[in-house]
């Protein structure tokens, strides 16, 4: 057997070969988004907000008992990761995000480009509506608010923002937020909804905590923040 190269692995230069261990799935994943808003407040007492235009996934993981030879990867890598101090890709269970029609969907969902469209589907930075092909036709819910999505250029997560239809052709307009934080073309595509999701992230905490009871099962609960770029 060949000597492990950690420069492939946990000490690649490439956040996405930085993997955390899938080797245990979580029993439950708590849902966090952040979208911070500026407010104030005038004399008459209306409220004025303007949104930042940020948005932010954080995840909980809560893991099942778990034996120490299960649970010693997770250890081994936050230790790698320094803390917080190294991103690295979190493939999040696409059955404990999205619904179970979305996760059947074997198909691959192409972008098109529609210059001057009434809904300026144009995949420019900021653009909070893309169309994509192959879905079903004809279907009143092609695509179902709150799933979360992603293109094939970039890492950022986006949320549907609304139940989308699609036409006789099986295309779909999709309203998602935030506004696209990098171009798309007609070259990318949608994410594989049957796969998991790639997050990439960072350990929400320079602490890892666990305990262990006296039939030697670990107790385990860990927090990530979405963390689009290195």
């Amino acid at each position: 057997m060949a000597i492990t190269n950690y420069d492939l692995t946990i000490d690649s230069t490439d956040a996405s070969d930085r993997e955390f261990p899938t080797t245990v799935k979580p029993s439950k994943i708590s849902v966090s988004i952040e979208q911070p808003t500026l407010t104030s407040t005038t004399n008459a007492l209306t409220t004025q907000r303007r949104t930042l235009g940020a948005h932010r996934i954080q995840l909980e993981y809560t893991y099942p008992p778990m034996d120490a030879d299960e649970m010693q990867p997770f250890i081994g890598f936050f230790n790698a990761m320094q803390g917080q101090t190294k991103a690295f890709k979190l493939n999040v269970p696409k059955e404990l995000i999205n619904d179970s029609t979305h996760i059947a969907d074997t198909a691959t969902h192409n972008v098109l480009i529609e210059n001057g469209s009434p809904h300026n589907s144009t995949g420019a930075v900021g653009q909070r509506v893309i169309r994509v092909d192959n879905f079903g036709n004809n279907l009143t819910t092609a695509i179902k608010a709150g799933n979360f999505i992603q293109f094939s250029n970039h890492d950022k997560i986006y949320v549907v923002a609304a139940d989308g239809g699609s036409d006789g052709d099986g295309d779909c307009l999709i309203r998602f937020e935030p506004g696209l934080l990098t171009a798309i073309t007609a070259s990318h595509d949608l994410n594989n909804f049957d796969e998991d999701i790639p997050l990439h992230a960072i350990f929400a905490s320079s602490t890892i905590e666990f305990d262990v009871n006296s039939a030697l099962l670990y107790g385990f609960k860990i927090n990530f923040v979405e963390q689009w770029t290195n």
